[in-house]
C-alpha cells in the first residue's frame, strides 16, 4: 500500500499539492522543483529542502491525471488527506481538539493531550499593486501549526517574505479555523475589524476578504466557501463586507495578480543555474524576464506559459544561465506582455531579489 505524503515535510507537501492541482485545479499547477521552504519573520519555525527536478514534477503530474480517470466515477471531484482536512469531531473553531462530552470520563481522568505543533507548508496571499489596483500574491511558506489549515491562520497575519507585499491583518485578528467538509470557518478575536478601516478603500476591502478564502482554501484543498464567525457565530460582515454566509472565491483573472513568481523565493541563493517558475495569464503566454542589477537589466528573455486566456492563471517554467554573471544581489523580475506598449496601464510585474554565489 503505498505510503501518504507527509503535509508537514515541505517537499512532500508541495508534491501533494501538485497531485490534488491535476485533479481538482484548486490551486495553479507550478514548477513546484524549484520551491524551497523558508523561514518566515516571525515567532514561528520553518526550515529549509532541497528542490525537485522537473522530471519528478512531470512523473507526479501523469500520476495525478492516470488517478483522475481512475477515480471517474467517483463524485467527489475534490480529494485531500485527512492531515490537511480534520473534521469537526477533531477540531474546534480554534483549530485545537474538541473535548469529547462522553459523560464516563471521571473527574480525575487525564485531559486530551492537544496535538503538537509542526511545521506546514501553506501556499499564503497577500496584498500588491497592479496596474488594476490591489491584487494577490502568492507566497510558499512554511510556518507552524497544529495541522495545515492553523498554520494558514497564523499566514494570515505574518508578514510576507516579499517586501512588495502586505496583510491588512494584525497578529491576533483569528483565534482559529476549522473545516467540516462543507465550508470552512474562520474566527475572529474581536468585532474591531467588523467595520471598514478610516482609509481602506472598498476595493483593499474585497481583496482581503478574497485573501483569507483563497489561503484557507488552499490549505484544505478544496474550493469550500468561508464562513466568518466571532466566538463560534456568523459575523454580518467584516471590513466592511458582508460576510453573513459563506463567501465564494472570486475568479482568479479578477482578484490575482497576472503573474506570480514561485521560484526564485526572496532571498534565495544560486549559482550556475537558475530556476524560474511562476503562473501568469499573458498574451499569447509569452512571460517576459529580466535580471536586473541596481536597476540595469543585465539578462532578459521570456518564457512561454502553459496557457492563457481565460479565467486562470497558467504554469511557466524554465533554467536560465546565470553563468556568466559575477556573484552579487540581483533582481528577476518576470511580467504579462503587454502589446499595447502600455496604453492600457501598462503590465502585471512581480520581481523576487536572489544572490549569486
Amino acid at each position: 500500500m503505498t505510503t501518504p505524503l507527509d503535509p508537514r515535510d515541505p517537499d512532500e507537501a508541495r508534491l501533494a499539492e501538485l497531485f490534488h492541482d491535476a485533479v481538482s485545479e484548486v490551486e495553479p499547477s507550478d514548477a513546484l522543483d524549484s520551491i524551497r521552504s523558508r523561514t518566515k519573520v516571525t515567532p514561528m519555525s520553518a526550515r529549509r529542502s532541497n528542490p525537485w527536478r522537473y522530471a519528478l514534477l512531470g512523473a507526479v503530474a501523469t500520476a495525478a491525471v492516470i488517478g483522475a480517470i481512475a477515480f471517474a466515477g467517483d463524485n467527489l471531484g475534490l480529494t485531500s488527506s485527512d492531515d490537511d482536512n480534520p473534521g469537526p469531531a477533531q477540531q474546534s473553531h480554534h483549530g485545537k481538539p474538541t473535548q469529547g462530552s462522553d459523560s464516563s470520563q471521571s473527574p480525575d481522568s487525564p485531559s486530551p493531550t492537544e496535538p503538537a505543533a509542526s511545521d506546514f507548508t501553506v501556499a499564503a496571499y497577500y496584498l500588491g499593486d497592479t496596474p488594476q489596483g490591489v491584487r494577490l500574491y502568492r507566497e510558499f511558506d512554511a510556518v507552524t501549526g497544529t495541522d495545515k489549515l492553523d498554520a494558514a491562520v497564523h499566514a494570515l497575519s505574518a508578514p510576507p517574505s516579499d517586501p512588495d507585499y502586505s496583510t491588512p491583518w494584525p497578529e491576533g485578528t483569528f483565534t482559529g479555523a476549522s473545516y467540516n467538509g462543507d465550508f470552512i470557518s474562520i474566527d475572529l478575536a474581536d468585532s474591531s475589524l467588523h467595520d471598514r478601516p478610516s482609509g481602506m478603500s472598498e476595493e483593499v476591502a474585497k481583496e482581503a476578504v478574497q485573501q483569507v478564502v483563497y489561503t484557507l482554501q488552499a490549505a484544505v484543498q478544496a474550493r469550500a466557501g468561508v464562513q466568518f464567525t466571532m466566538g463560534g457565530n456568523p459575523i454580518d460582515q467584516v471590513l466592511g463586507v458582508p460576510t453573513s454566509e459563506p463567501i465564494a472565491n472570486d475568479k482568479q483573472i479578477d482578484v490575482l495578480s497576472l503573474v506570480s513568481i514561485t521560484s526564485p523565493e526572496e532571498g534565495d541563493s544560486t549559482s550556475g543555474t537558475l530556476s524560474i517558475s511562476g503562473v501568469a495569464n499573458s498574451f499569447e503566454a509569452n512571460v517576459p524576464w529580466q535580471i536586473l542589477q541596481d536597476g540595469k537589466v543585465v539578462q532578459d528573455g521570456f518564457v512561454t506559459a502553459e496557457g492563457a486566456y481565460g479565467n486562470d492563471l497558467y504554469p511557466w517554467h524554465d533554467e536560465v544561465d546565470v553563468s556568466p554573471l559575477p556573484a552579487g544581489t540581483y533582481v528577476f523580475k518576470a511580467s504579462t506582455d503587454d502589446p499595447s506598449g502600455g496604453e492600457g496601464g501598462g503590465p502585471f510585474v512581480d520581481t523576487r531579489t536572489f544572490t549569486l554565489q
